[in-house]
């Protein structure tokens, strides 16, 4: 029986959401036939695919990690303020459309990879696609149980995770409805993917086209593995996929600076991803800057870096004085700094979500955790990232073992590089978490530490799915 496949922006996974979204116009749908009518229209919707994973983080979601945390500041009328002071409920149509994104790019992605083997195409398209389907549904559901999964990021493995959804539907069937499967079969299913889809893709070399660092490549697939790993406390798995994810030294290589990675820029055409992006959501000059435009809430409105955040950089550290600028009054102080970061002003910056400097940092602190000791090779992958930070002649003198009475100091050491280095990236607020820490005042009780379920999935599914504790 034919089946249709609708694919923008609509929610096509046994959740279904409101029906309103699915009342599309004709040209909003393929047919399934259609999908498997030529590899152009099966990458479009794989195209699509990557699209709604890159709209379910930018902007706000992005950066909650740091607003939570105290890195980045927000007004105190933002409407976003529930995601970091405790009060979120399963009512709230932020969870709603949290979850709504993140699953219909994973119905997008299995639709690649249940359909595409019988197409007729080409065995090695068909093998790409499909092992870029299977990155793009690992990262959706690595996001989906660090936001949601009760212990997902705590420990507790055995914890309820989020629904594990491998089959694509185009309508909702409530036979169909699946429980939530715990964290750990969720973490399997993920490093599954990632392993199937390393296996099946090649690498970047210097014939590689710019626009494909933003598509899954062997490398991307063992960097996110190794955040995964790291996240799931599998530490010497977390040295392994750094190792893995370390090894291509001609395309992925450190900057010399911080300012290289980041440059403040007016250009006006497609700008080149620095060799330090592992995977990144480029930007194109043909798209809506207001889809991109970072710095717009950084620098304006909504969301300013703390000064007392910036404070805590070291004299002389480029990340502080060449990665941030002043900017002119806004809504918040009259003068408050921005992330060079995302300093393009026509607001088309590429949106970072793998960096090598993070697999240095993943690799260094699962080496001392792993090894429970004040390790030689965690020191020279910490201290790589360190002096990087520096001008030559203001570099402080590199950490040695003698730097640190315990491999509690070296990991110390390390989570505060991951602070500075890894500020405004959408990390810190999970970094507080997995080591235990509450994020902020408001957020002392664990059970607040991941989102609650949607209301509307609890009541879809006749409490088949549950909802997490304290909510």
């Amino acid at each position: 029986m034919k089946s249709t496949i609708k694919i923008l922006g609509v929610l096509l996974i046994v959740l279904s959401s409101c029906s309103k979204q699915l009342e599309l116009p004709p040209e909003n749908i393929l047919t399934e036939s259609q999908v498997l009518s030529s590899p152009n229209s099966a990458d479009a919707l794989l195209a699509s695919a990557y699209f709604k994973s890159y709209s379910a983080i930018k902007n706000y979601y992005y950066m909650s990690a740091d607003v939570a945390t105290g890195n980045a500041l927000t007004i105190p009328t933002s409407g976003f303020l529930s995601l970091w002071n405790g009060t979120l409920t399963s009512g709230s149509n932020l969870v709603q459309t949290v979850w709504n994104n993140h699953y219909n790019a994973i119905n997008e992605a299995n639709v690649i990879i249940n359909l595409i083997p019988s197409s007729n195409f080409d065995g090695a398209v068909k093998t790409k696609l499909i092992a870029e389907a299977k990155f793009v549904r690992a990262l959706n559901y690595f996001i989906l149980l660090r936001d949601f999964g009760s212990g997902a990021i705590t420990g507790n493995l055995a914890g309820p995770g989020v629904p594990l959804q491998l089959v694509n539907y185009s309508n909702y069937d409530a036979s169909k409805n699946l429980p939530r499967s715990s964290c750990q079969d969720v973490y399997t299913q993920i490093l599954k993917d990632l392993d199937e889809a390393a296996a099946n893709l090649t690498d970047l070399t210097t014939a590689t086209p710019q626009a494909f660092r933003g598509r899954a490549q062997k490398t991307t697939c063992y960097a996110l593995a190794s955040r995964v790993s790291l996240y799931m406390r599998d530490y010497a798995k977390a040295v392994s996929y750094s190792a893995l994810a370390m090894t291509n030294t001609t395309q992925y290589v450190l900057a010399t600076s911080p300012a290289l990675v980041f440059p403040v820029t007016s250009a006006t055409a497609n700008l080149a991803l620095s060799t330090e992006f592992i995977f990144a959501f480029p930007v194109s000059f043909n798209s809506d800057a207001t889809e991109n435009n970072l710095t717009g809430y950084f620098a304006k409105t909504a969301i300013w870096p703390a000064p007392a955040f910036l404070a805590t950089y070291a004299a002389n550290d480029i990340r502080n004085s060449a990665s941030m600028m002043t900017v002119g009054s806004t809504t918040g102080p009259a003068n408050l700094f921005c992330p060079s970061k995302f300093a393009n002003p026509t607001g088309r910056d590429h949106l970072p979500v793998i960096r090598l400097s993070e697999i240095y940092l993943n690799k260094a602190e699962a080496l001392v955790r792993s090894t429970n000791s004040v390790n030689a090779e965690a020191i020279t992958l910490l201290n790589a990232i360190r002096q990087r930070s520096f001008p030559t002649g203001l570099k402080p003198a590199p950490f040695t073992a003698a730097s640190f009475a315990t491999p509690t100091d070296l990991i110390n050491a390390i989570l505060k590089e991951r602070k500075w280095e890894l500020a405004f990236e959408g990390h810190d607020m999970f970094d507080n978490i997995r080591t235990g820490v509450a994020p902020n005042a408001a957020l002392t009780d664990q059970n607040k530490w991941v989102y609650p379920i949607p209301k509307r999935e609890i009541d879809l599914t006749n409490g088949l799915i549950t909802q997490n504790p304290g909510f």
